[in-house]
């Protein structure tokens, strides 16, 4: 079978939107995977791609400039896609920047080495926690196999960076992270709600008693308990994320359509 300048640049093509893709996905594109791997992983995923996945067909183009102009279509397609998937991860990191406030652990940050940034104690508890459910039901699968569908839907040189979409994509996912990360954090403030409510009577009642100095403790101890029996619902959280990044990705692959 003979390999053509014009299946070159297909194959560049296919390349540019996986590679993308990997840069920007959960799990794939954690900075502490090996570049070597995820350029390799890259290379694999285009080659099967281009042999068994899409139907060659021409690219409608004229100049180097038309060529350009396709490329850069086909990185926004995989960076939108993988950014997508990825930032239904930052909605525990929001949740667990709620519950630090709540308890009185605002002021302890972590370094966390997949996203290279200072995050929240209980935020990183969370994210790594919910990676693990993940990753045991298989949720990066799921996150490949809607990346290659979107070969079908949206085929090679057929990207449409449609702005109102796209706008409206974003705006759903501002909404939807409020509200679940909201979510989340309710066990949480339910007890904190209550502790302080609790506390507030001790001072009417006790006005000699420091409860300022008795309110913090009171408050990590109460916030942690909360959190070690609500981590029984980490399998419904995680249930609710993966239903999340579902739509997101749907939506965003609607969008380029």
């Amino acid at each position: 079978m003979d390999f053509s300048v014009q299946d070159l640049e297909y194959l560049l093509l296919i390349l540019t939107r996986v590679s993308c893709f990997i840069y920007t996905a959960p799990f794939f594109g954690d900075t502490n995977n090996p570049k070597r791997v995820k350029v390799g992983l890259s290379l694999l995923i285009a080659l099967l791609v281009y042999a068994y996945k899409t139907p060659h067909e021409a690219l409608v183009y004229s100049t180097i400039l038309g060529y350009a102009i396709l490329v850069i279509r086909e990185a926004c397609c995989g960076l939108i896609i993988g950014f997508m998937a990825n930032m239904c991860l930052q909605m525990i990191t929001f949740a667990g920047a709620l519950i630090d406030m709540d308890i009185g652990l605002s002021m302890v940050s972590l370094f966390n080495p997949l996203t290279k940034s200072q995050v929240g104690f209980s935020g990183t508890m969370y994210q790594y926690a919910l990676m693990l459910v993940l990753l045991a039901t298989n949720m990066h699968h799921y996150v490949l196999k809607a990346f290659l569908a979107s070969y079908e839907l949206i085929p090679i040189g057929h990207v449409n960076l449609d702005s109102e979409k796209l706008y409206y994509v974003a705006v759903r996912y501002l909404c939807d992270a409020f509200r679940i990360g909201f979510q989340i954090f309710l066990p949480v403030f339910c007890a904190m709600l209550f502790l302080n409510v609790i506390l507030g009577i001790m001072v009417k009642t006790s006005p000699q008693m420091n409860m300022f100095a008795v309110g913090i403790q009171l408050k990590m101890i109460v916030g942690f308990g909360t959190m070690f029996i609500a981590a029984g619902l980490l399998p419904n959280i995680a249930e609710f994320i993966y239903g999340e990044m579902k739509e997101m990705i749907t939506a965003a692959v609607n969008a380029l359509m």
